[in-house]
């Protein structure tokens, strides 16, 4: 409201006294007289200069109060005093505290729409291009750990490959001999602990090949590593392939994956019981995205999740729930329900 107020009282105060000083200029006999009749139509040519500007603004607006708002409420707060004090100047101008010459209040507005116009615009690229580099910064390091992954299992299934005769070998002498001790020997100390290296590194990856989006599988992947890292037992269920929808911005789709692994990290690794499931399914027309988590107390005062902002927990916990608000706030077809219980909270994300 104050962007349009700003803008609406800059335009005011640089077309309104151009229109009086060419009115007075033309016909200076009648120009009160066409100024007081003429009132009206001033005031309507000044809204219809306005709200081309404010339309062309718009999409910037939108996102400086999305994002900026919410990383630099400072520089947002100090704008709006800057805003205000253009209403001050046009209260000055018209009952004068400090006198001012009508061209010095017209180039003023002309200056206020121009920075308004500028300072949104500037601010809001600013901050979409940090975010987006935030973004694909998050998903490169994601998608260089899933390669290195899979290029650790391709070397150690190459050397289990090249060695997988020698255990046989082994295993063929010590069956020709009869020695029954020898064929247990080998089978505990070779064949075994490789089965088990094999599947323990095979887990993870098995539980994502359902996933289509390369963005997400890695970045599922890296949170699970780092849950598994943080000893807490995950599992992980995309029983069917699963393509986000085109509808969701796949930065955004990122973004929201991460904060809800994130929040559960935090919550899981504090609980008796450290667990987390991640599924992703198709119901119907509908994309469920669902995280459980387990937690400390025995049920969460959900409101700590929703509007105040508080969140489960303080610092980057709780600036990632407003985050996720803020995100969500940009697709109206996408619905959040949260729900907890039994020393458990489950997310639930559902893309219409």
């Amino acid at each position: 409201m104050l962007f349009d107020i700003g803008i609406f009282y800059s335009v005011t105060a640089a077309l309104g006294l151009t229109i009086v000083a060419l009115v007075q200029a033309i016909t200076p006999i009648f120009a009160t007289s066409i100024l007081n009749f003429g009132s009206p139509i001033g005031y309507l040519i000044e809204i219809i200069v306005t709200l081309p500007i404010i339309k062309k603004i718009q999409p910037a607006l939108n996102y400086y109060s999305k994002t900026v708002l919410v990383q630099t409420p400072v520089l947002v707060w100090s704008f709006n005093i800057f805003l205000f004090f253009r209403i001050f100047l046009s209260i000055n101008y018209t009952n004068p505290t400090i006198k001012v010459p009508a061209p010095v209040h017209i180039l003023n507005g002309l200056l206020y729409i121009i920075i308004i116009v500028l300072f949104t615009q500037v601010t809001a690229k600013f901050y979409r291009y940090k975010n987006l580099t935030i973004s694909q910064s998050a998903e490169l390091t994601n998608l260089q750990a899933y390669t290195s992954h899979i290029e650790t299992m391709y070397d150690d299934l190459r050397r289990f490959r090249h060695d997988y005769k020698n255990v046989l070998l082994s295993l063929e002498g010590a069956v020709s001999s009869g020695n029954i001790k020898e064929v247990q020997d080998i089978f505990q100390r070779v064949v075994k602990p490789t089965n088990t290296n094999l599947d323990d590194q095979t887990a993870v990856l098995s539980h994502l090949e359902n996933i289509e989006n390369i963005e997400i599988k890695s970045l599922v992947y890296n949170k699970v590593m780092t849950a598994i890292n943080d000893h807490i037992d995950v599992s992980v269920e995309v029983v069917e392939p699963f393509k986000i929808s085109p509808k969701v911005k796949i930065t955004d789709a990122v973004r929201i994956i991460a904060i809800l692994f994130d929040n559960a990290i935090n919550a899981a690794k504090k609980a008796p019981t450290k667990e987390i499931n991640f599924s992703l399914f198709t119901k119907g027309s509908a994309q469920y995205i669902v995280i459980r988590n387990s937690t400390t107390e025995e049920k969460i005062d959900l409101h700590m999740l929703d509007g105040n902002f508080k969140g489960i927990s303080s610092g980057k916990h709780s600036l990632g729930l407003r985050n996720l608000r803020i995100i969500l706030a940009s697709y109206p077809f996408i619905q959040h329900n949260s729900q907890s219980a039994n020393h458990s909270v489950t997310q639930e994300i559902i893309i219409h």
